[in-house]
């Protein structure tokens, strides 16, 4: 067996190097911590080759002194925690002392920095002092990176092309700018401005300033919150990508990857035509937030993740309500026989119509370049006579808008209408109306559902469902209006209802969402033309007529823009 000795300072730094320091980006984000730490207004990147040639990161922040200046190149050495019990309330960007040692065990790194009055400079090699001096420059501290992994050839093989890596910084560069928007930001590259941001007032006007947006372009924001979990969105609904690489997620400040913001993100916005422009800002307790959970710190674990996505989600429809413009006259002719398919306890009349003001904002809202259209009267029945529908795949219900293909998926769109009305049903807000049952369905129930059933039993039937438990058995009397597979959905209530508090909605809530999950029209059933147009009509008087109870799209949109790019013209 191999002898066991202690590693040396020089190869332990050279290990956790390649744990830190993945990529120039990486060092990029390092530096631009500690400025930004050091109380920085103004930062300056200044790259060559990508990164791997030159990084130098030059700021107005606090500076060194020279005891401090040796100090932070070696490992573990921070002034941002002292106790363990900091780790657990972590409120700056850096903390683990091991940016700086990391960095410079694969560079030729150069320091120099100022409290003001007296400079330093420090040369280092490898990991290795070559020099320490005095040295002038105002407050502040510059650091010079240059010759990335020259001593790992390995590693710098791996790297990728100059515009891959520059583009890795641009987006590090913007996260960082995004969460300080009272701080001024310079990126240089090969000699050349890529963007200069200087001091704003709000995360808007900063996007605007990165991407080169005018005050004409629109930005539509929304605000969630969930218990100690707010989410703020700020959307450029105009501005889109074939990639979520222009998406940022800023949790207190930090640029990290969260799923639980991500995955309602792309489900709510996510289409043919591409990924929107999107800043989601999250202020979290600190202490339900663990940022040392990565070695790179880019990602973050929440002891609450639940809390996180409801407060995304519910941030969701303050944004999609502005863009009910573009599908809200979609509704049934005036000539077309009723459907047989009820939603609720109302039929529905042909001569039903969204209100003129809500079509005038729909159509001042989709408009091209601002120019605003009539909705009288004429209009809005020459728009309603030419809807022409089809069905694809037994599952898809497709038509025309004023900018393209309007995409309904039949489930998605059914299951949103039974769960507003029977969560409002529930809530005593309206009767979501009962359909009796031509013979009762009998269920088998043991003693944990049963005591589940005379738990909830009013809400239950509250929302439309109507039995009686008959020792071992239950029989199904009724069941919401609309519901489809009446023993199905009760089963699922059942189910939902029994874990207790350990998910985050409420009773009303997952009563409503296992009732119109199992109860929909399922994904592959036929639909008649007059039920279809039904479902569109009544799919547009909802709350949110974007989403199922779960965050998928009901609809998507194709614009006519996109399917002329995809032929060429």
């Amino acid at each position: 067996m191999a002898e066991i000795r202690k590693l040396p300072d020089h190869l332990v730094n050279l290990i956790a190097a390649g744990e830190v320091v993945e990529r120039p980006a990486s060092v990029v984000k390092e530096l631009l911590e500690n400025s930004l730490d050091a109380g920085a207004t103004a930062v300056e990147i200044e790259l060559e080759a990508g990164g791997r040639k030159l990084i130098a990161v030059r700021d107005n922040g606090a500076g060194l002194d020279k005891h401090d200046l040796l100090l932070a190149i070696q490992r573990h050495a921070t002034s941002k925690i002292i106790s363990p019990s900091d780790l657990n309330h972590i409120e700056t960007l850096g903390f683990r002392g091991e940016a700086l040692p990391s960095i410079a065990s694969v560079s030729r790194m150069t320091i120099l920095t100022s409290q003001g009055e007296a400079g330093w400079k420090l040369s280092i090699t490898g990991g290795r002092i070559d020099s320490l001096e005095p040295a002038g420059r105002t407050q502040g501290t510059t650091v010079i990176v240059e010759n990335l992994f020259f001593n790992q050839p390995a590693r710098r093989k791996f790297l990728r092309s100059e515009s891959t890596e520059l583009m890795w910084i641009e987006r590090i560069v913007t996260g960082a700018s995004l969460s300080r928007s009272h701080c001024s930001f310079t990126l240089q590259h090969n000699g050349r401005s890529v963007f200069s941001l200087p001091v704003v007032d709000s995360p808007v006007q900063r996007l605007r300033d990165r991407y080169g947006l005018s005050a004409g372009d629109r930005c539509v924001e929304a605000t969630g919150r969930s218990e100690s979990v707010t989410a703020k969105l700020y959307i450029f609904p105009d501005k889109r990508w074939s990639n979520r690489r222009h998406q940022y997620t800023l949790v207190n400040g930090r640029l990290v990857y969260a799923p639980q913001v991500s995955m309602p993100l792309r489900e709510a916005f996510s289409g043919p035509a591409g990924d929107p422009l999107i800043l989601c800002s999250l202020l979290v307790d600190p202490s339900l937030v663990d940022v040392n959970a990565h070695p790179a710190k880019r990602e973050v674990r929440f002891r609450k993740p639940y809390q996180v996505e409801s407060a995304v989600r519910s941030a969701i429809p303050g944004i999609t309500a502005h863009r009910i413009g573009s599908t809200v006259a979609v509704v049934a002719p005036v000539n077309q026989e009723q459907s047989h398919i009820s939603y609720s306890s109302v039929p529905y009349r042909s001569s039903d119509r969204v209100s003129s003001g809500a079509y005038q904002a729909a159509i001042e809202f989709e408009s091209p370049d601002g120019q605003k259209l009539s909705a009288t009267k004429d209009n809005m029945s020459i728009w309603e006579d030419s809807v022409e529908m089809i069905r694809i795949s037994g599952s898809y219900l497709v038509t025309e808008t004023a900018t393209g293909l309007l995409i309904v998926d039949q489930h998605a769109a059914h299951e949103r209408i039974l769960y507003e009305k029977i969560i409002a049903s529930v809530r005593g807000a309206m009767s979501a109306g009962q359909q009796r049952m031509l013979l009762p369905e009998e269920i088998s129930v043991d003693t944990h559902e049963k005591s589940i059933l005379k738990l909830y039993s009013s809400m239950i039937k509250q929302a439309g469902y109507d039995f009686r438990i008959l020792g071992d058995t239950l029989e199904l009397l009724s069941v919401p209006v609309g519901i489809k597979r009446g023993t199905e959905a009760l089963k699922e209530v059942v189910k939902a209802l029994s874990q207790g508090a350990d998910v985050s909605e409420s009773e009303a809530e997952r009563i409503a969402s296992a009732s119109a999950c199992s109860g929909a029209i399922r994904f592959g059933d036929k639909i008649t033309l007059a039920e279809a147009r039904h479902l569109f009509h009544t799919l547009f008087t909802m709350d949110d007529p974007f989403h199922c109870p779960h965050g998928r799209p009901t609809m998507i949109e194709l614009p006519f823009k996109e399917l002329e790019s995809r032929f060429g013209r």
